[in-house]
């Protein structure tokens, strides 16, 4: 927190890109894929398969969903410009 006190931005009103982050997070939330039901004689398999495959594809959507967020903050603060004020002996401010 005390880094970010010390740095300005030299365009801080890209900063407001940052609500770009909400795209992907309603993206996440509502998800509306459409499932197709199939039907098989041996439904005892295919529910162990199921219940293995849910964790791995939750896991995956989330990191997904935080690699989207972090692409987007580090897009929004390059074009802001971070920088930290060079204080020199000569000019006190």
């Amino acid at each position: 927190m005390l880094f970010l006190q010390l740095m300005n931005f030299l365009f801080p009103t890209f900063l407001i890109g940052l609500a770009a982050i909400a795209i992907p997070i309603i993206i996440h939330l509502f998800n509306f894929r459409k499932y197709k039901k199939v039907y098989f004689t041996n439904v005892q398999f295919l529910k162990e398969l199921k219940q293995e495959s849910d964790s791995k594809s939750k896991l995956k959507e989330w990191l997904i969903l935080a690699m989207r967020i972090l692409a987007i903050s580090c897009l929004v603060f390059a074009f802001a410009q971070p920088f930290i004020p060079w204080k020199s002996k000569n000019n006190p401010r």
